[in-house]
């Protein structure tokens, strides 16, 4: 029997290495050496896992969705399966924070301005964002107030991965407080 192939893994860790330059020098800086540098690979090994770094991208945009996911669910079986569990998990600051991926949603909107597929994967994602939001809110929201919601979350994102220290953390608390408010 043949040794399992560990090209998910590998796929995975380009990711992840493609997500920490990507945060740092953006989409332009993020060339493949770079990557294949912060990965620890050749550039050709990482060809072999990557056609392009377009490729990476759309990669990273599917893992952050999964990402979000899974804390989402993480959360709702320590607390609770609502809205505010949604909101703090895409926004409150703790030991499951990810900055990286803040600042990664920057770069993929970014590009996704310039790229039809990838601002149509977006829509779609956006777009059962606003059905989930509507359904964890007990259909209090309708879509206009759930996208309300949604963008202040993507707002709270952009302006995170920027924004001066004496800044952070406002987003959750406020984001329940607009979301309780919309929902009056």
């Amino acid at each position: 029997m043949g040794r399992k192939s560990n090209r998910e893994q590998r796929r995975a860790d380009i990711t992840r290495a493609f997500a920490r330059v990507l945060s740092q020098h953006g989409y332009t800086g993020a060339t493949v050496l770079a990557v294949a540098e912060e990965a620890q690979l050749s550039p050709g090994l990482l060809h072999h896992h990557f056609k392009n770094k377009r490729e990476m991208l759309i990669e990273l945009l599917e893992s952050l969705i999964e990402e979000f996911k899974i804390r989402f669910r993480q959360r709702a079986k320590e607390g609770e399966f609502n809205l505010n569990t949604y909101i703090d998990s895409a926004l409150k600051l703790d030991e499951r924070s990810d900055s990286i991926a803040a600042k990664c949603w920057v770069g993929i909107l970014a590009e996704a301005l310039k790229d039809k597929a990838i601002m149509e994967k977006i829509k779609r994602h956006l777009d059962s964002e606003i059905v989930s939001i509507t359904k964890l809110s007990g259909d209090k929201l309708g879509p206009t107030e759930s996208s309300a919601i949604l963008a202040f979350i993507i707002g709270s994102l952009v302006f995170g991965a920027y924004a001066p220290k004496r800044t952070a953390g406002f987003a959750a608390d406020m984001g329940k407080k607009f979301a309780s408010a919309a929902a009056d």
